[in-house]
């Protein structure tokens, strides 16, 4: 009689562990839905992977504005300039923090083999200012009221700020525009070497 029974009893065990099978099993459209997500989880790791891989990093520093190196590069020329010098529409630039005269500056630049910073256009101009640094321009003039000149003698054609009554007849770039300035004040100066093509 026993046996019976525990034959009897298999049946409903089997059943039961049938049913907690079938409550435990994803329906047809649970399973449709971890198919769903499990293609969109693929589709945005391999995006990830291909931008992080692909993209040159110049683009990643045009778009991550927040550190001050991502500032200094608008092109990427690979090896032409020095290591410590960073570049910028077919110019490599040097920031120098140490502060010297309109003179040193000079000197210290083409000891460089490159020339105290000079504006090609108002683009670049922006682009310095935005660095916020105060620095030397070659520019000059011989006295309040004369033209202000670049070293080479031809005439500088953008506004110079001179409130002072002083006599400043040299100009500093700064992050609100050029002013005049004395030529022995030590500012800080940037040096630039224009790349081949």
């Amino acid at each position: 009689m026993k046996n019976q029974k525990e034959n009897y009893s298999e049946p409903s065990l089997v059943k039961d562990s049938r049913r907690q099978q079938m409550r435990d099993s994803p329906s047809a459209r649970e399973k449709l839905i971890i198919v769903i997500l499990g293609i969109i989880c693929f589709v945005l790791m391999y995006t990830i992977v291909r931008v992080t891989t692909f993209i040159p990093r110049n683009q990643i520093s045009e778009q991550n504005k927040s550190s001050p190196v991502t500032k200094l590069q608008k092109e990427f020329h690979c090896g032409c300039c020095p290591k410590e010098w960073f570049t910028y529409s077919n110019n490599c630039y040097s920031i120098s923090f140490e502060k010297e005269t309109l003179n040193g500056s000079l000197m210290s630049c083409s000891t460089k083999n490159s020339t105290l910073l000079y504006i090609d256009n108002e683009e670049e101009m922006k682009f310095l200012m935005s660095l916020s640094i105060t620095s030397w321009i070659p520019v000059f003039r011989e006295g309040r009221g004369q033209p202000w000149m670049w070293l080479n003698g031809s005439t500088f054609k953008l506004n110079i700020t001179d409130y002072i009554r002083d006599e400043r007849k040299c100009a500093v770039l700064s992050s609100w525009g050029i002013k005049a300035e004395d030529c022995q004040t030590p500012n800080a100066y940037n040096c630039k070497h224009k790349l081949e093509n």
